[in-house]
């Protein structure tokens, strides 16, 4: 008796099973699309990364890298020049507006390229406070780089986040442009609107002080 009850159970669910293939079967021939069977994805999709207006970025990325970058990027000006017929002259002017003393107003920091026809160039910098539309001077002396084909003797970095800054790295030269001499680490900031060296570290003997930025 109950094998035979276990028949008519196997006998039901082959003929539900005949019924629905021949129903898909009719489906399809009467036009309908193959039926897929594909798994719905699953997990968190990652956010898209959000940058603010940071011009200290590409320090960071620089830092990463190990290419130097003195963190200035993405100039509000730029224009090219062309050289006098001995390869002197001011190649290149880029203009960068930042707010440096937290005011509310955007500053002017200029950057200068200038050639002199060797392979030696140096790059000058002026930084200026917006004072309700006029621009005051405030660059302290000696803000340029010095810089040859063989090595720098001295270049600046600007660095914008948590706060404003400048570090200079220096050396003396001695008798000859690839003679190393010890280089000074000199970090400047901004106080009632004035820029003003705050700390002066000595550092190694070097030909490169482009080696000595972190």
């Amino acid at each position: 008796m109950h094998q035979q009850q276990s028949g008519n159970v196997l006998l039901n669910v082959l003929l539900i099973l005949m019924f629905i293939i021949i129903a898909v079967l009719i489906y399809i021939l009467a036009g309908g699309p193959m039926p897929t069977f594909t798994k719905t994805p699953t997990g968190v999709q990652s956010p898209e990364m959000q940058f603010s207006d940071n011009k200290n970025l590409d320090v960071v990325i620089a830092a990463n890298t190990g290419e130097f970058s003195d963190g200035l990027t993405n100039p509000d000006f730029s224009e090219q020049y062309q050289l006098d017929e001995f390869g002197t002259g001011v190649t290149e002017r880029d203009i960068f507006d930042v707010d440096i003393n937290n005011d509310g107003r955007r500053d002017r920091i200029t950057r200068t390229r200038n050639e002199n026809g060797t392979a030696h160039f140096y790059y000058q910098y002026t930084i200026e406070l917006n004072n309700n539309g006029d621009f005051v001077d405030i660059t302290p002396a000696g803000f340029r780089t010095v810089e040859g084909a063989e090595c720098a003797l001295q270049k600046l970095q600007f660095v914008f986040r948590p706060e404003f800054r400048v570090i200079k790295i220096s050396r003396d030269w001695d008798t000859s442009w690839d003679t190393p001499t010890p280089a000074t680490r000199t970090v400047y900031t901004i106080s009632n609107n004035q820029i003003s060296a705050e700390t002066s570290t000595p550092l190694k003997t070097i030909c490169d002080v482009t080696d000595l930025f972190e």
